[in-house]
C-alpha cells in the first residue's frame, strides 16, 4: 500500500509515545532515518545503510560513493596526525567464553576459579603500604575549606607524586606523560612541582575533550615546563612518533585511576614505543582502577595467568569476581560478604601482578605498592617501574 501526503514522519517512537516529528520528502511517509526500519518500504525505496566511516548515521546505498568523499568522519580521519595509528596498541584478538553474568555460569565452574585464585594469591609476596606525600601539596592538604572528597583526591595525588620522586623519576630533560588525563588535575600538580624545568614537558593523553581543563589554568601561571594535550585513544597512539616524547632523554608515564582495559593499552603503548625511542630511561607510576572492565584480548598479563593455571575462558569470571572488592558489600558486615570482598581484592592483585610480569619481560624493574589506604579509596594499588637503556641491552 502506497502512502502519500504526509508532512511528518509516520514512525511511532515508542520511548516517547509519539510520532517522529522529522519532515519527509514529497510522496514519502518516513524520514530518512526511519525508512530503513520499515521492511515493506525497503522493497520499494532506496535502501539505507549504516555509514562505513561512522555507524551513528545512515545513508542511501545508491549514494555511498559520493557520501564517503564528504562524510564528516572522513574529514576527521584525514586530519589525524601521524602518531595516531588505528589499533596499534590493541594486541592480538583472544577468544574466550563465559562473558556472561555469573548467575548464568554453573557454580562448579566458579568454584574451580575461586580455588585457583586462592592458590595463586598465596604464592605472591605481601604488597607494602607506602603512603607518601609531596611538598607541593602541603598547603592544599592543610586548607580548612576543603571537604573530605577534595582532600581524598589530594592525598592520592600527593602520594603518587611522592612515588615519582622516590623512584628517581623527576629530572630535567624528561617527558612526563599522563595517560587517561581527563581534566588534568594530576598534571596540574606535577607541573607545580616541576615548574622551573625549562627543558622538560608534560603530555596529557585523552580521547575526549573535557571542559574546565586544569592545563588551561597553567597557561595563566608562571610555569616554565611545556604542557601539551594530545586528543587520541590510547589504543591508537604511536608514542614514539609524538614529537614531545622523541626529544627527551627520559620518558615517565603516570596515571591516577586509569580504567580497566585502558591500563593494558597504556602499558602496551609504552613497550611498543621503546625500540624506536631515543630516550635512555623510562619509568611509570600508575594507579589501577576498574578491573571488572578489563578485556581478554587487550590484557597484557596472560602469560602469567596461564602459568598459574587460568584459561582464557576463565578470564571473564576473574573480572567479574574482581568487582566484589568495590561493589559496596563492605557495608554489610556479614562474614560471607567479607570473604567475597577479599576474593575480589585477591583477583585485582593477581591481574596487577600479571601486568608487572609483562613489564619485567621487557626489562623493567618494578613492584606493586599500596599507595594509600582503603578508607581513602578501595582502588589503592599502584605500579612503580623503571627501565634504563642499559638494562634493555642486558636483556638482549
Amino acid at each position: 500500500m502506497k502512502m502519500t501526503g504526509f508532512e511528518h514522519c509516520q514512525f511511532f517512537v515508542e520511548r516517547k509515545k509519539r510520532y517522529c516529528r522529522m519532515s519527509v520528502k514529497k510522496g514519502k511517509s518516513f524520514c530518512g532515518e526511519h525508512e530503513s526500519t520499515q521492511s515493506d518500504w525497503n522493497k520499494v525505496i532506496d535502501e539505507r545503510i549504516d555509514c562505513p566511516l561512522d555507524p551513528s548515521h545512515t545513508i542511501y546505498k545508491s549514494k555511498l560513493t559520493k557520501h564517503l568523499k564528504v562524510c564528516n568522519a572522513k574529514v576527521k580521519l584525514d586530519a589525524q596526525p601521524s602518531y595516531v595509528v588505528k589499533g596499534i596498541n590493541l594486541g592480538e584478538t583472544v577468544k574466550c567464553l563465559n562473558d556472561i553474568p555469573l548467575s548464568l555460569i554453573e557454580q562448579s565452574v566458579i568454584d574451580v576459579v575461586i580455588e585457583k585464585i586462592k592458590n595463586s594469591f598465596d604464592k605472591l609476596p605481601e604488597i607494602p603500604e607506602e603512603i607518601l606525600t609531596h611538598e607541593v601539596l602541603k598547603g592544599e592538604l592543610s586548607n580548612p575549606t576543603y571537604g573530605p572528597e577534595a582532600k581524598r583526591h589530594l592525598l592520592q595525588t600527593a602520594s603518587l607524586l611522592g612515588h615519582l620522586e622516590n623512584a628517581d623519576l623527576v629530572h630535567e630533560n624528561t617527558c612526563f606523560i599522563e595517560f587517561g588525563a581527563g581534566r588534568g588535575k594530576l598534571t596540574y600538580w606535577l607541573a607545580q612541582a616541576t615548574k622551573n624545568q625549562t627543558n622538560s614537558s608534560i603530555l596529557l593523553i585523552d580521547r575526549s575533550s573535557h571542559r574546565h581543563k586544569k592545563d588551561n589554568k597553567l597557561k595563566n601561571e608562571k610555569v616554565e615546563i611545556k604542557v601539551t594535550r594530545v586528543r587520541a585513544d590510547i589504543a591508537d597512539l604511536k608514542l614514539s612518533d609524538v614529537p614531545e616524547a622523541q626529544q627527551m632523554q627520559c620518558q615517565v608515564a603516570f596515571a591516577k585511576h586509569i580504567c580497566g582495559v585502558a591500563t593494558d593499552l597504556t602499558l602496551r603503548c609504552i613497550t611498543n614505543s621503546i625500540p624506536k625511542s631515543k630516550s635512555s630511561k623510562f619509568g611509570m607510576v600508575i594507579a589501577f582502577c576498574c578491573h571488572h572492565q578489563c578485556n581478554c584480548s587487550h590484557y597484557v598479563g596472560h602469560k602469567y595467568l596461564e602459568k598459574e593455571g587460568f584459561t582464557n575462558d576463565e578470564f571473564p569470571i576473574l573480572c567479574k569476581i574482581a568487582s566484589w572488592a568495590t561493589c559496596g558489600i563492605k557495608l554489610n558486615k556479614a562474614s560471607e560478604d567479607s570473604e567475597r570482598e577479599m576474593l575480589g581484592r585477591k583477583v585485582k592483585t593477581l591481574l596487577n601482578q600479571g601486568r608487572l610480569e609483562y613489564l619485567k619481560s621487557f626489562g623493567f624493574s618494578g613492584r606493586l605498592v599500596h599507595y594509600t589506604t582503603t578508607d581513602i579509596t578501595l582502588e589503592n594499588q599502584a605500579i612503580v617501574a623503571t627501565l634504563t637503556r642499559e638494562s634493555i641491552c642486558g636483556e638482549n
